[in-house]
């Protein structure tokens, strides 16, 4: 558990940046197991063992979209080339498991009521793996459309989109911004582009422990409140 002092100094960092960029599942909904359970739907045809080497990938690469899991899941499990119409069905099917669910997922702890507080005053963009209309129909249908100026999904990768919400904010430098993620590839992409970042998973079952300092990382926005 982050300590009072990081915590303090965690919020004054928050409170200096001028845009925050948000991951979307395990970040702001908890809506991981749902995805790992779509995917495991859609494998158990093949057997348990496929099954299984799907769900510890998609676990280990939380941040990665279906898309490119999908490409990377017939040929390496299944022995199988993918094409892009394989995907798009793929994704189609996953799309109609995950939505609903999705939408009704439960917040992650303090995530709308960290919106209602700093999307007022702060420029705020969701940045997910989820393809780009889906992910904007959920975040309406969840009601939090008014807290975002923009919402960003796949193809793009994370880091295309970081890189995207920088250009177009010239009015700002990098030191204005801040990702929150729960992935290694969210970490990679704020890495990346040059911006700073704050963890969300609880430190001894996540896989940003050890790659990011503890007083970056927090089980949820609860303590920020």
């Amino acid at each position: 558990m982050i300590d009072s002092d990081c915590l303090k100094k965690l919020l004054l960092l928050i409170k200096s940046k001028k845009v925050l960029i948000f991951d979307f599942d395990g970040v702001l909904a908890d809506s991981v197991e749902v995805k790992t359970d779509a995917f495991a739907e859609l494998y158990r045809p093949y057997g348990q063992t496929v099954m299984n080497k799907v769900i510890d990938h998609h676990r280990a690469n939380g941040g990665m979209s279906r898309f490119d899991k999908f490409r990377h899941y017939h040929p390496e499990f299944l022995g199988k080339v993918v094409t892009d119409e394989d995907v798009n069905r793929l994704s189609s099917e996953f799309s109609q498991i995950v939505v609903d669910k999705v939408v009704n997922s439960a917040d992650i702890p303090g995530a709308t009521s960290f919106l209602e507080k700093y999307c007022k005053e702060k420029v705020c963009v969701v940045n997910s793996a989820t393809p780009q209309d889906e992910i904007r129909d959920i975040v309406d249908q969840r009601g939090w459309s008014d807290f975002f100026v923009k919402v960003y999904g796949s193809p793009t990768s994370k880091l295309e989109n970081l890189n995207k919400i920088i250009e177009i904010h010239p009015e700002f430098n990098k030191n204005d911004f801040i990702f929150f993620g729960d992935a290694l590839s969210d970490l990679n992409a704020a890495i990346g582009a040059g911006i700073e970042f704050i963890g969300i998973g609880h430190f001894q079952n996540s896989i940003l422990a050890g790659k990011v300092s503890g007083d970056r990382l927090i089980a949820d926005f609860s303590c920020l409140l």
